[in-house]
């Protein structure tokens, strides 16, 4: 198995700790509000997303209301895992602080790092969007996952081939349904889909495709992915249990009106 030897070098030397500390005043935390009113603002928030899927804000706060009433089954899911509780407890996080794309982009061609960089790189991302935990959501550790779904989304485009057109997005929220089964990436999958078939069948296909690879990869939510920056992309996927050469999804809805980019999702 090839993995990073030196995966220090690839990152920055900021300390860093993706855990939220107790020690800020807490906020309101979605998890408490009535189901009544949670369902109720999220259908708001969603409206608004189908009228203009660019408002990424949206999206997120549309994720965390829906995917609040079922948080625990997908904090079990993290935790019961023994590398989603060593993530957590190491701290990991992929943002500003840990992540140089310029030393990621020097690597190899081929391997996750140099994939992941020129990915970035060419959809004009940068890891700073990633930075600090999400609103909203006072339990330090359905912080830490919600955040870690969030950070690690562009490498789940990566390995997939996932474009991040509409199509694309939508056939990623389809996999993403079958890896965590969170509400909202179901709800933007259908959604995106249902509007998407006005124009070509071919979206259904590719969700559809993306959801039964989902279904049958390993667990990418707790997969370190820091520490494979040097090892081929297909050793990774290999591991993931994903199709080491897959083929691309999305890439030809540019003018469709729908889920653009749900890169803010929560768990």
């Amino acid at each position: 198995m090839h993995t990073a030897l030196n995966a220090s070098k690839l990152t920055s030397s900021k300390p860093t700790s993706s855990k939220p500390t107790s020690s800020k005043p807490t906020v309101e935390d979605v998890a408490d509000l009535p189901p009544r009113v949670r369902m109720l603002r999220a259908m708001r928030a969603l409206a608004k997303i189908v009228a203009d899927p660019e408002q990424t804000e949206l999206v997120l706060e549309f994720s965390n209301l829906i995917n609040a009433g079922r948080r625990d089954d997908r904090l079990n899911f993290f935790f019961d895992d023994p590398a989603g509780a060593k993530l957590y407890t190491d701290g990991r996080a992929l943002d500003s602080k840990t992540i140089d794309l310029d030393r990621l982009a020097a690597l190899p061609e081929g391997t996750l790092g140099h994939a992941y960089a020129r990915f970035m790189k060419a959809h004009g991302l940068t890891p700073d969007v990633f930075d600090g935990p999400p609103p909203d959501v006072r339990d330090p550790r359905a912080a830490y996952v919600i955040q870690r779904i969030r950070q690690t989304h562009d490498l789940w485009h990566v390995v997939t081939n996932a474009e991040t057109d509409p199509a694309g997005e939508v056939a990623l929220q389809a996999f993403t349904y079958a890896q965590l089964h969170a509400p909202s990436s179901g709800v933007l999958a259908l959604v995106g889909t249902l509007r998407g078939l006005r124009h070509t069948r071919q979206i259904l296909r590719d969700a559809t495709e993306l959801y039964r690879t989902g279904a049958r990869a390993n667990k990418l939510a707790v997969f370190a992915w820091e520490d494979h920056w040097e090892t081929p992309i297909t050793e990774v996927r290999r591991l993931l249990g994903l199709p080491e050469r897959p083929r691309t999804f999305g890439g030809y809805s540019a003018g469709l009106h729908g889920p653009s980019k749900p890169a803010q999702m929560a768990a």
